[in-house]
């Protein structure tokens, strides 16, 4: 199978974890024994670098829409007992999906994903 296919299924699989993640009752949501600042941080980036590693020429467009994603997931813990969204959760989402955007990037060019110099689409 295709590297870039797969990549690109986890990508899609892992903003649709974040979402579940982020809607079921707070006893759900797994845990690692971290703060959850850096669970959010660390999950958001690894869902931007797997997005810059399956879309490198989209770097910009990925970290905006996981920003979105994060703006537009958060305000859906309404929904679920015991959540309480908050906009530091959006800012710790959005800079952790930047970051591993950047790094996914960087890895996608080591890679040779990236046949040009730096030169995300615009």
């Amino acid at each position: 199978m295709n590297m870039r296919r797969v990549i690109r299924g986890a990508a899609w699989l892992s903003i649709a974890i974040v979402l579940l993640v982020t809607i079921v009752p707070i006893g759900f949501r797994p845990t690692t024994g971290l703060s959850p600042n850096i669970e959010r941080f660390c999950a958001m980036a690894s869902v931007g670098a797997l997005f810059a590693a399956a879309y490198p020429r989209k770097l910009w467009l990925i970290v905006l829409a996981l920003s979105l994603a994060a703006a537009l997931f958060e305000p859906l813990q309404f929904i679920a007992a015991g959540r309480h969204p908050s906009l530091r959760d959006v800012e710790l989402k959005s800079l952790g999906a930047a970051i591993g955007a950047a790094v996914g990037y960087v890895i996608a060019f080591a890679a040779g994903a990236i046949n040009s110099r730096w030169s995300p689409a615009p």
